[in-house]
């Protein structure tokens, strides 16, 4: 059965609704992963665009994003680069961290005589004579 959509919605029509729904999904003829699916698509062109303070659902934005964030739902890194795009767009100076705040202070590299590692290796006295024999050139 088809039916026309009206504006008038009775508490009638939703649980017929509901119901043919169920029986679908009771019956194999829908799955609850494809209601799922469906249910996600529909969300998404509902809610997914972001049209600034001016859209109704702007508000219902503004929550969830505070939501996933106290959820640590964006890394720290991305939130930095949006907050230097947020100051930009006021005008506001945008620091660059301080050396101190990024980086460990340099450490010195050991010297030749403070390192084992960094010295020659002393080689045989045979080896550094000159070549006797057959070694020798002519």
């Amino acid at each position: 059965m088809t039916r026309t959509p009206t504006t008038d919605t009775t508490a009638s029509d939703v649980v017929t609704a509901a119901m043919s729904v169920a029986d679908d999904a009771a019956h194999g003829r829908v799955s609850p992963a494809a209601l799922e699916q469906q249910a996600v698509t529909e969300c998404r062109e509902l809610f997914g665009t972001v049209a600034g303070a001016d859209d109704p659902l702007w508000p219902l934005h503004v929550d969830i994003a505070r939501q996933v964030l106290a959820l640590d739902g964006m890394p720290a890194d991305e939130l930095a680069e949006w907050l230097a795009v947020a100051r930009r767009r006021t005008g506001q100076p945008v620091s660059e961290p301080e050396p101190d705040e990024t980086m460990a202070e340099p450490v010195p590299l050991a010297s030749e005589a403070d390192c084992e590692c960094v010295r020659a290796p002393r080689l045989p006295r045979w080896a550094t004579a000159e070549p006797t024999g057959w070694l020798a050139s002519p």
